[in-house]
């Protein structure tokens, strides 16, 4: 099982392999905790530098949320790992696999959701955040870009599975809205990030 206290390497060589786990959902997970880590060495840059330090509460604020979206996105690494796991191997005993369907949606999900969250937070301090690592905040909201859209891929290659269409139809919807509204998020963030680098 790779989780957070697995070595890069290791996590690679074992996503490259002939294995179902560590797949997409694991990878799109460390994206988004990437994307958080990002950010936060962003706002640790910030809350103390002198020139912003009437943004010192909120930014502090900002990067708590940061750490924690960092801290569950790897504890959904993990679960995606098992999710799966379980999955496979209830299809091969033959056993009822709809309540492992859902566990394989519900995890996806949160990925995403998460991964929106940090893109807001990112929107929220652009404009508080030092200036000179700006481009690094938009490597955090391009990465949490990336993780929702990985989360939606991973949430829909799961629909098939789910037999009340009218469930199956509220999950596609939901996977459009949360793609829809990181999309509005990134669509601020590089505009804004970039015009605070170059003064304009």
């Amino acid at each position: 099982m790779i989780d957070s206290t697995s070595s890069i390497e290791a996590f690679l060589s074992a996503a490259a392999a002939k294995q179902p786990t560590p797949g997409g959902g694991a990878v799109s997970a460390l994206a988004g905790a990437l994307a958080a880590a990002m950010g936060e060495m962003v706002l640790n840059y910030s809350v103390a530098k002198k020139d912003l330090l009437q943004h010192s509460e909120s930014n502090t604020a900002a990067l708590n949320e940061l750490t924690q979206a960092r801290r569950v996105l790897l504890e959904l690494l993990v679960e995606d790992q098992v999710a799966f796991q379980t999955f496979t191997d209830g299809k091969k005993s033959g056993s009822d696999v709809k309540p492992l369907v859902e566990q394989c949606i519900r995890v996806p999900e949160a990925i995403g959701i998460t991964a929106l969250a940090i893109l807001q937070v990112a929107n929220r301090v652009v404009g508080t955040s030092n200036k000179w690592l700006l481009s690094d905040l938009a490597v955090c909201g391009e990465l949490a870009m990336a993780t929702v859209r990985c989360a939606v891929h991973n949430v829909r290659v799961n629909l098939p599975e789910v037999v009340d269409v009218t469930r199956r139809n509220s999950l596609a919807d939901e996977c459009d809205r949360l793609q829809d509204r990181a999309l509005e998020e990134i669509k601020k963030l590089i505009p804004a990030s970039l015009r605070i680098q170059t003064g304009q």
